[in-house]
Formats: C-alpha cells, sequence, structure tokens
C-alpha cells in the first residue's frame, strides 16, 4: 500500500504517554524494523508489545472516534460501486478503504490506518461529494490487507495478518507502493447496494466504542488511556494537520459570511499557536485581525507582506526587531513586534493574502514546528475563502441574472453576463430601431371567442413574434394587449440593427399567417422607426422595465397603428440605416397624432442581400417598388 512513511513521533508518543510504550520495547521494535524492514507500528504489534485494542484505544481516543481490530475486517464485504467511486489509489494514497455509504445523510465511512492523513477527509469529500466522512481506525496492516483483499482480489489477504493486527514485514529495500504485484481488478458493478454485509456470527457488531477514560488493565500494565497525559506539544506537532481538517469543516465550513469565516480562521489559531494577535490580509484589500485579549487592531507590517507573499513556504523570525530582512520597515520598531510567523494563503486562481500571528510579549514565541502548522491552518483557510467567494459571485450572477430577465430575453441576458453586452440602468441617450407589431382585428375576434381560445392564438402569437425578434438580434420590451413592442440598439450599439428589425418584421408577418383563427390566418400590422430615445430601467421601485422613450418610440407605435394588414410601414430613418436591399413602397405623406410634420411611410415588400450600386434603382426611375439607398430626407422630429 502506497503513501508516506509514518513517523516515529506520531505512533511512539501517545503509546509512551499512556504508558504503553517503554524505552526498551521502543528500543526492540526499532532494532526490528531496522532487520525486517516495515513498520514500525508493525513491529510493536508483531513484537506483541502492545495488544492490538489498546493500540487503537489510544489513537481512537486521540482522533475522537472509533476503532475495529483486524479480526472484524476481515468479515466485512464491501460494495463494488462504492469501491469503484474511491478508486485504488486514493485508497493506497490515503491508507484507507471506504466501507459505506449513507445516501439519505450524503456520508461516507471509511477504515484508515494510523497516523491519519491531514488530507484525508477533504480529498474524500471532493471525490465523492460527500457532506461529512466518518472515519475509524484500524492497524495499517489490517487496512493493507482490506485493500488487497477489496481491490486486487487477494482473498487471502488476511492470512498475512498477525493475530494482534500486525501486517507483514516488508524488505528494508522496499518502497512504498511496491508491495503488491498484481493489477488492481477491474470493479464490476453487479451490485447496487452500498450496505455493509456482516457475517452472521459477528452479531453485527463490527466497531468498538472510544473507551471511558477510567484505567483499564492489560496483562500486567496500567493502560491510562488519557488525553491530559499526551502534552499540548505532541497534539499540536504530530496530529495537528487531522485536527485542523476536522477542526476547519466542523466549525468553519458551514460559515458562508465572509467576515464571521475569517473570525472563526483567526479563533482556531490562538487555539493552536502560542500567539498575541493575528490577522488575515487579502489582496482584494479586505483587511481582518483579532487579538488573543481583543483590546487592540493587529496591525500588519508591510515589509511583512511582501516577504511572505514571495515566499515558498512561510516566514519566520524569532525576533523581528533584529531581523535584517525589516530594518528599515517603521512599523516593525514602533510596535516592538518580535516573533512573527506570516505565511500565503493560495488558491487555484493564484496567491490572495496571507495568513499572520505575531508576538509582542516574548522572543521565539514560535518553533519551526509552528511553521507547518500555520501553513496547514492557511491551506484550509484559501479553500473556505476560495468556495466563499465563488459563492458570493454565484450568488450575485443569479440576482444580475433575476434582475436581467425581467426586461431582456434570455440570449441578451447571457450577452451581458459574459460582458459581450452592457446595461445602464440609470438611463442613457442611444440610437435605437423600434418595432410595434399588432393584430389586425383582434377586438373584433376576441369578442366572438371564448376567453380561453382569445388566451390560446395571443399566446401563439407571441411565441412566434419572440422567436422571430430574438432570431434577428433584437430584444422584446413588453406585450401591450395584442401589441408587442421590440427594439434594436438599446443594449447593444450596431450598426446592423434597421436592417435587422426589418428582417424580424417581415418574418413575423410570414409567422403570423400560420395560426388560424376561426379558419383564417392571423394577420398583423407592423411599424418601425430608427432615432434617438432615452434608453433605461424606467417604473416604480418594485416594478421597473429596462424599455425606451421618446418620440423616436412614439412615431414607431403610430405607424402600427396605421399599418394595414400584412403591412410592415417604416420611415425614411430606418430605410436610410438599413441599407441597400430593401425593397419597399413609398406612401402618401400622412398627418399622425402628435407628429407635427407630414411623415411619409415606406411600406417594405421583401428585403434581399446588398446589391451593388450599379444595380440600385435611383429614385423616380419606372415601377412602383424601389430598392434602398434613398436620398437624405429631413427627419421628422426635427424642426425644418
Amino acid at each position: 500500500m502506497s503513501g508516506a512513511p509514518e513517523s516515529d513521533a506520531v505512533i511512539v508518543n501517545p503509546l509512551r504517554a499512556s504508558g504503553l510504550l517503554d524505552s526498551i520495547g521502543l528500543d526492540r521494535a526499532r532494532a526490528h524494523v531496522r532487520e525486517q524492514g516495515g513498520l514500525l507500528s508493525d513491529a510493536v504489534l508483531r513484537l506483541g508489545l502492545v495488544k492490538e485494542g489498546d493500540f487503537l484505544r489510544v489513537f481512537a481516543e486521540l482522533y475522537s472516534t472509533r476503532f475495529v481490530k483486524a479480526e472484524k475486517l476481515k468479515a466485512i464485504r464491501l460494495d463494488d460501486t462504492l469501491l469503484e467511486r474511491v478508486g485504488v489509489r486514493s485508497a493506497e494514497r490515503l491508507r484507507m478503504c471506504p466501507i459505506h455509504w449513507d445516501g439519505a445523510k450524503q456520508e461516507l465511512h471509511v477504515v484508515a490506518s494510523v497516523p491519519l492523513s491531514s488530507s484525508l477527509e477533504p480529498e474524500l469529500r471532493q471525490i465523492v461529494g460527500a457532506r461529512s466522512i466518518v472515519v475509524y481506525v484500524a492497524t495499517a496492516g489490517a487496512v493493507a490487507a482490506l485493500i488487497r483483499r477489496a481491490y486486487y482480489r487477494q482473498e487471502d489477504a488476511f492470512k498475512e495478518v498477525t493475530a494482534n493486527g500486525a501486517g507483514p514485514a516488508m524488505p528494508a529495500s522496499a518502497k512504498p507502493g511496491e508491495t503488491f504485484e498484481e493489477e488492481p481488478r477491474e470493479v464490476t458493478l453487479e451490485r447496487t447496494s452500498t450496505n455493509i454485509e456482516l457475517a452472521p456470527d459477528l452479531g453485527g457488531q463490527v466497531f468498538e466504542d472510544a473507551p471511558p477514560e477510567a484505567p483499564a488493565s492489560t496483562e500486567g500494565k496500567t493502560v491510562m488511556v488519557n488525553l491530559e497525559a499526551l502534552t499540548i506539544a505532541t497534539l499540536r506537532r504530530e496530529n495537528a494537520r487531522y485536527r485542523i481538517a476536522q477542526e476547519f469543516h466542523r466549525r468553519v465550513s458551514l460559515e458562508r459570511n465572509v467576515e464571521q469565516m475569517v473570525d472563526r480562521i483567526l479563533s482556531v489559531v490562538f487555539e493552536l499557536l502560542n500567539a498575541d494577535g493575528a490577522a488575515v490580509w487579502l489582496t482584494s484589500g479586505r483587511y481582518a485581525s483579532k487579538s488573543r485579549n481583543g483590546d487592540h487592531v493587529v496591525e500588519v507590517p508591510r515589509a511583512i507582506i511582501d516577504q511572505a507573499l514571495v515566499s515558498n513556504s512561510g516566514l519566520l523570525t524569532n525576533n523581528a526587531l533584529l531581523d535584517e530582512r525589516f530594518d528599515r520597515s517603521k512599523s516593525v520598531m514602533i510596535r516592538g513586534i518580535k516573533s512573527v510567523m506570516a505565511v500565503p494563503l493560495r488558491t487555484r486562481n493564484g496567491t490572495i493574502g496571507i495568513l499572520y500571528v505575531e508576538s509582542v510579549s516574548m522572543s521565539a514565541a514560535f518553533t519551526d514546528e509552528d511553521l507547518p502548522l500555520l501553513d496547514a491552518i492557511a491551506a484550509q483557510a484559501s479553500i473556505l475563502l476560495d468556495n466563499a467567494a465563488l459563492v458570493a459571485q454565484v450568488q450575485r450572477e443569479v440576482e444580475t441574472r433575476a434582475s436581467l430577465s425581467r426586461f431582456l430575453s434570455a440570449a441578451a441576458v447571457e450577452e451581458v453576463l459574459s460582458g459581450r453586452m452592457k446595461v445602464n440602468m440609470a438611463g442613457q441617450n442611444a440610437e435605437v430601431t423600434v418595432l410595434f407589431a399588432d393584430i389586425r382585428g383582434f377586438t373584433t375576434m376576441s369578442g366572438q371567442m371564448p376567453p380561453e381560445e382569445v388566451v390560446r392564438f395571443l399566446n401563439a402569437f407571441f411565441g412566434e413574434a419572440v422567436d422571430a425578434v430574438e432570431r434577428h438580434g433584437g430584444v422584446v420590451d413588453k406585450f401591450i394587449g395584442d401589441c408587442v413592442m421590440a427594439l434594436w440598439g438599446a443594449v447593444d450599439q450596431r450598426e446592423d440593427g434597421a436592417r435587422k428589425c426589418i428582417a424580424a418584421a417581415l418574418e413575423m408577418v410570414d409567422r403570423a399567417k400560420k395560426i388560424t383563427v376561426a379558419g383564417q390566418p392571423l394577420e398583423v400590422g407592423v411599424g418601425i422607426n430608427t432615432g434617438p430615445a432615452v434608453v433605461g430601467a424606467i417604473g416604480a421601485a418594485r416594478r421597473l422595465d429596462y424599455t425606451a422613450i421618446g418620440a423616436t418610440v412614439n412615431l414607431a407605435a403610430r405607424l402600427c397603428g396605421i399599418a394595414q394588414t400584412g403591412q410592415v410601414l417604416v420611415t425614411s430613418d430606418t430605410l436610410m440605416r438599413a441599407g441597400p436591399g430593401v425593397i419597399y413602397e413609398a406612401n402618401e405623406s400622412v398627418i399622425l397624432k402628435g407628429i407635427e410634420v407630414p411623415i411619409v411611410p415606406y411600406s417594405v415588400k421583401a428585403l434581399t442581400l446588398p446589391l451593388q450600386l450599379s444595380q440600385v434603382m435611383a429614385p423616380g426611375s419606372s415601377g412602383l417598388h424601389k430598392i434602398a439607398t434613398i436620398p437624405a430626407m429631413p427627419s421628422p422630429l426635427k424642426p425644418r
């Protein structure tokens, strides 16, 4: 089974503090490892220096969990689906084996060998998407045998495990990961249940509860399994990474408010380190600090920030006042900072800040062993802060999407969110092309039909109208009774807005004819105008519309009002901006309500590909139908 070799101290110190292992026994175990190879924990068990149950009770107490003996691991039959989901490489690297998945709680149960890997819970959460991880401890030999049986089809794997839970000796020359000669088996998906099946003679009891703090006796030895006996330094040094992973996920990861999350991170720092003050400084400009007594704000010197940001493993100084790296820092001198540690906060996208601790009361308050501890805290904090930033970004996008969806089409919303289009909700002047289209004879038809039939054909028409508008890059502004209002240029300023609007109008007329009412095709009239307008979010606080207002809009509405069945009426301004290829017919000038000068409406017949100038029919040539471009004319919206 692969994985980094265990540190002697991680195994030895808890056993010695609990009275299970003395110096003579430790020397015997180390000599056995030198001669036979393998792990120190296996040597302790193989030589019978410590009973398997006592060994596991110490570490179950240390990690606040339960344990399972090798004899009982033999009886567990594992689910192939769960094994495939976790994978053999993860199992070997993390020195664990998955044993149960609780789908209702999104909870994964695993058996892991001591000492537990600091990345055990974070990696498994990511691999299987679990909300929580339940870890049971077992001997390294028992876990290795379980992995061999589960992934490598070695049904007799537990024969190599001693009665006391020790694994087979490994030659000293062997490297981690070379103990298995077979290739891992292809896990089949024959079963879908992820429940553990237990042998009948076990009575359903597999896991041993962590023992009470009362003493237990074993073969003349008094075993005091009591965390009080383990020094704070031992806990910090040898189990800090795993403890940090547990504490952060238990106490910090559920926080969604960044300020409260940072406050909890700093609280964990004070629990684990002998610091007078701590701070989180972020490159975004956000900053938070905390002092042990809560009586002042901790100010991080800029010189220390700069050093920490470029460091690979952080910085540690026993007396900043004497450190030549900071001899020009006035803030260091003024504040009289002595001991300092600072490590970078790194995420997938780079360094986002630093985590800083200080002591102004004593020199050498932190040791070389404290720096990796602070780095472990920073690694967990970086993940949580990065996730919080992503959650906040998603929340902002959801809110923006919901707001824009009230005004814009789905396609336009995506354009705005991607940054390709911009919306000025406060209001701006813009040149827009406005389209109004309504159903001819709607009042008469609706009075002779049941309400549900009216709703049916109205929705059918609106559906076709929206499709036509959005297909040609427009934005449906609103529905007014049986009328549709659409805009080009209100969100994205493009030179071909007028041309696209005409194309959408012609398509809308054709689409409407496919809808039948009382056996007759639906007929619409369309009015289009191009010109300046005020564009923005207009309305009351609880009801806003992103729309355009002004004389340009009014004229388009008036043209729609006089359009005959199937007509698309446009102004000269729209024709000029539409470019060549528009087949139109000029109508008699008309006086429209609210418009001071006569207007010449142009009835568009078709839209062709742009023609060469030599093919464009000049105004006044024979034939009723003409092809734009047309001569420039004074705008009806401006005084002559």
